[in-house]
């Protein structure tokens, strides 16, 4: 009897201790995509606002002398920019496998302001001031911090 007891015990204890070791070992797994996720926002955040003051040091050049070209540090940006976008694509898929779509949308809008930007500052035939350009930067820090206040609010739940 008293083996009996001790067997039951002994299945119960490692069952919990199974299911607790799977709970920590998702945990591990959800901070890492966080962490990846932050990771690679961040990149192409570097990305995206050099290419924005690059661009908009040319656009504002621009209006005074119509034919100054682009530089190759200018051209680099814009081809860094075009890359960094597959960084951006890869945290949205990791958000939305581990079934974040909030989070997912809100990267996928803080992407779509950085498009809008590039469509903008590409266009020549649209005016394009200074103002412009500090609208679209604070448009692209605010999707930034939204997104980032949405992966905290994650990181507690966990």
């Amino acid at each position: 009897m008293g083996a009996f007891i001790t067997g039951i015990i002994a299945f119960v204890l490692s069952t919990t201790q199974h299911r607790n070791d799977r709970k920590k070992a998702k945990v591990a797994r959800e901070f890492e995509m966080l962490k990846e996720v932050a990771e690679k926002t961040e990149s192409f955040n570097n990305v995206a606002l050099r290419y924005w003051s690059l661009y908009s040091d040319w656009r504002r050049r621009l209006i005074l002398d119509s034919s100054v070209p682009k530089s190759n540090i200018l051209l680099d940006a814009q081809h860094d920019l075009f890359n960094s976008f597959s960084e951006l694509t890869t945290a949205e898929s990791l958000l939305l496998l581990f079934g974040y779509s909030e989070a997912s949308v809100s990267l996928r809008l803080y992407g779509e302001t950085v498009i809008a930007f590039r469509k903008r500052v590409a266009s020549l035939d649209i005016p394009f001031d200074e103002n412009d350009a500090a609208s679209y930067r604070e448009s692209m820090i605010d999707k930034r911090a939204q997104l980032f206040q949405i992966l905290n609010e994650i990181y507690k739940t966990i």
